[in-house]
């Protein structure tokens, strides 16, 4: 009598093929070939339903069935599968792992239903099977790919119904008009053609009455922007327009646009209208654009805040340069509080004589090592972040997801640019470096000389003043200016 073998099962189950055997009927067999073949089935590993077998390393119960079977213990002679497509989608991986199990861990893969005879022949055969499962998959990705594009060249629509549109389950349903939520996407149309307002304003004032987007979230600038853009809302299709993967539109010559099946919510003149004054609005210079703190350059850059919502007032250039609530430019927040950078300026300026007339005096240590932090921080953060990304390296190869060359390859990169950083870092230090004898004690008029001078840069006036204050809560519409003062 043959020597009883130890095996455990492998159960995956996709979800491109109808003659696809459950879960409960691959275990049967399983179960069966093992008692039939004096194998002691112990263990079997069940992939949740639906996780494709392209790529081994997003399939928990696959990783953890290798790491087993790697064990000193050898726990399992052999690997049970109802067939070879079971274990794998791509033959790269397929023959690594198989290849590590076999020959490094001793322990076979054998699919009950493609029996495969001893020797080389029978690993030909083996990966005939398997070659010819990943053009399955290959080409499958390609038929449903262009079945959709045909689906939309004769006005088939393949996604989700926009807002304004309900559409029933099933390819063959056309979506629907939804009163409530097309009478939102008339007046969206109706406030950016006829009343000419901006896109934030159109948002916000959406929001303040209770509107909602498809998904039950508020309303932005690039959602609203989205809606006056999309052709579905006068009738048309369009299909592969976006790429996900580069997060970017498509060529214009790759866009499919036909005539759909469904009735349309707005005039082609008003979607044309409302088009064209997009066309207008994206030739204006920086339209759409916010400038960060780090780009505007100023010394007050963050420190003024929004006392309807909190977020910090942005510098904006230009002729009559002004600081603005950022929310407000995205339609998020009601009341977008302004204030011109001129009286912004005077008003911490007043605020600074105020505290030195009552007294109150802030030690400061004029540090120029402080106009190097922003230029070192992100340094630093990346330089923190690449032991983290050496642990996952490590880990990926551990788990057999790289070989031993992918790892050396990925470790040496990473340490290459760990050691750039610190040269990077400490020369910055460096450069920067001041004697003890310059540093100096500054109290409220010091620091309003500083704020004054011409010869500081942006960042040193900035270290300076926030010594003092935290932050500046500023009302525009009641004239009133919180202001807190740093601990």
């Amino acid at each position: 009598m043959s020597k009883l073998k130890e095996v455990c099962a492998y159960v995956r189950v996709s979800t491109e093929r109808q003659e696809e055997l459950s879960p409960d009927s691959q275990i049967r067999l399983l179960k069966d070939y093992a008692s039939q073949h004096n194998m002691l089935l112990t263990h079997i590993y069940v992939e949740e339903h639906g996780i494709s077998g392209k790529n081994a390393s997003k399939r928990p119960a696959f990783q953890e069935m290798v790491a087993m079977c790697k064990d000193k213990s050898h726990p399992y002679d052999a690997i049970l599968l109802w067939k070879f497509s079971r274990f794998a989608r791509n033959i790269d991986e397929s023959t690594y792992y198989k290849s590590i199990l076999r020959k490094k861990c001793n322990v076979d893969v054998i699919s009950i239903s493609e029996p495969i005879i001893e020797g080389m022949y029978g690993r030909l055969i083996e990966m005939v099977i398997e070659w010819s499962d990943e053009f399955y998959l290959h080409n499958l990705s390609g038929e449903v790919m262009r079945g959709m594009t045909q689906k939309a060249l004769q006005g088939g629509y393949n996604a989700m119904a926009p807002l304004g549109y309900t559409k029933k389950r099933g390819s063959q349903n056309i979506p629907e008009i939804a009163e409530k939520e097309a009478d939102i996407v008339k007046r969206i149309f109706d406030m950016y053609t006829s009343e000419k307002r901006a896109l934030s304003d159109i948002a916000t004032l959406l929001n303040r009455e209770g509107c909602r987007t498809k998904r039950g979230g508020l309303f932005e600038t690039r959602t609203v922007k989205y809606i006056l853009e999309n052709p579905f809302y006068i009738g048309r299709v369009r299909w592969n327009y976006f790429d996900k993967k580069r997060n970017k539109r498509k060529r214009e010559e790759d866009v499919i646009i036909s005539r759909g099946k469904h009735a349309p919510i707005i005039s082609e003149q008003q979607f044309a209208q409302a088009n064209r004054r997009l066309a207008e609005g994206r030739d204006c210079s920086g339209y759409g654009k916010r400038r960060t703190a780090a780009a505007s350059g100023h010394w007050l850059s963050s420190l003024y805040k929004c006392s309807a919502c909190g977020a910090s007032l942005a510098y904006q250039k230009g002729k009559y340069p002004y600081f603005v609530c950022w929310r407000k430019g995205k339609g998020l927040c009601d009341k977008g509080n302004y204030i011109s950078e001129k009286k912004a300026v005077q008003t911490i300026l007043d605020i600074l004589e105020c505290l030195a007339k009552e007294g109150l005096h802030f030690n400061y240590i004029y540090d120029s090592n402080a106009s190097i932090q922003p230029q070192t921080a992100c340094m630093q953060k990346e330089l923190k972040s690449i032991d983290n990304k050496l642990l996952r390296v490590k880990e990926a190869y551990i788990n057999e997801i790289d070989t031993l060359e992918e790892y050396r390859q990925n470790k040496a990169a990473l340490l290459e640019r760990a050691d750039t950083l610190r040269k990077s870092i400490a020369q910055a230090k460096e450069d920067a470096a001041v004697p003890p004898a310059s540093q100096k004690c500054m109290d409220c008029n010091k620091i309003i000389d500083a704020l004054k001078s011409d010869s500081l840069d942006s960042l040193t006036k900035a270290n300076a003043l926030r010594q003092v204050i935290e932050r500046l809560e500023w009302n525009q519409e009641t004239g009133h200016l919180k202001v807190v003062l740093a601990k």
